[in-house]
């Protein structure tokens, strides 16, 4: 009993990296890795409840199972707080994963349109619907003024999304659009990015749009995408 606790309870921790390295090596989709962990996180809520049965029913008359069974409800522990710590960070922001500086005249994609395919989220900016849940939930993710003329705002942006790290894949001076994929660190996501350019009387403005591929939230990625840049943009170059 206390070796079959222990190993059910590592089987639980693994499924986390093992859903994520399933899905970065092109394993599985995200769909069978989300599934992977709530079978993960339901195999530790269950062997945490046994396991703590186990400690109090065996703690006088078998120590040793007691002791065990503790082991693997502290194992189990792991991905049950993880998942919590996950929930809470979810429950914080608004389940979108389409931000834009702009929800009157969304930055549009260009290239990036024949990059994505019919199996990712849609790009479309519904400003009716997201635009108020956007402002309430980011109301720092505004059009930045810039004194750079066009040309120059471009040049930068274009340098900019380079040193963030984000693979550049159109740059049009004419019509001032940057586009940009950003892959995340952990999970390896494709989140698209365009920051758009237009003149103004004080030089240029400059206005982003970041949308996620796959999933409904974002836990707030692409605002803080955003703001990075808009952060790092006026002393960049």
């Amino acid at each position: 009993m206390n070796k079959v606790l222990q190993i059910l309870a590592v089987i639980a921790l693994l499924g986390f990296p093992f859903a994520v390295l399933g899905f970065r090596m092109n394993l599985f989709g995200f769909g069978v890795s989300a599934s992977i962990i709530k079978w993960s996180v339901l195999l530790a809520l269950g062997l945490f409840v046994v396991s703590m049965v186990i400690t109090f029913w065996k703690r006088r008359s078998s120590p040793a199972l007691a002791k065990s069974a503790r082991l693997a409800a502290w194992i189990a522990m792991v991905p049950i707080l993880g998942m919590a710590a996950l929930k809470f960070g979810a429950d914080g922001v608004p389940p979108i994963h389409n931000i834009s500086t702009d929800i009157d005249n969304p930055p549009a994609f260009d290239v990036i349109t024949t990059v994505r395919s019919a199996e990712h989220n849609p790009l479309a900016y519904n400003s009716a619907e997201l635009g108020p849940v956007q402002s309430q939930a980011y109301p720092a993710v505004k059009t930045l003024s810039s004194s750079l003329d066009k040309p120059a705002a471009v040049e930068r942006a274009a340098a900019l999304a380079k040193d963030l790290g984000w693979e550049v894949v159109n740059v049009n001076a004419e019509a001032g659009i940057v586009e940009a994929t950003d892959t995340t660190k952990l999970w390896g996501f494709k989140d698209d990015i365009v920051v758009r350019v237009t003149e103004s009387e004080s030089g240029s403005l400059i206005d982003l749009r970041s949308v996620s591929r796959i999933g409904i939230s974002d836990l707030g990625a692409n605002a803080k995408r955003i703001s990075t840049f808009l952060d790092a943009f006026p002393t960049a170059g």
